[in-house]
């Protein structure tokens, strides 16, 4: 599924999208605004996974809404 998302800051744009597989999991990642790791250093030292990623829009705000669903096809 791909929703719009958009920053409560700035008002930038971008998209979240959360998929799954036919194993139960599900990961959500972002489009049009970075993804950071809860700490810097995190994923480095295993303690985070690449999924733990958070949405940071560019203007260095981590305030990310997701909106509508968007229709595929």
């Amino acid at each position: 599924m791909k929703h719009e998302a958009f920053c409560t800051h700035c008002g930038h744009k971008g998209f979240v999208i959360h998929s799954s597989d036919d194993w139960g999991r599900s990961e959500m990642s972002y489009e049009g605004v970075e993804n950071e790791p809860p700490d810097r250093y995190a994923i480095g030292r295993k303690r985070a996974e690449p999924r733990d990623m958070r949405p940071r829009c560019e203007c260095g705000s981590l305030h990310i809404r997701r909106g509508a669903l968007l229709k595929s096809g």
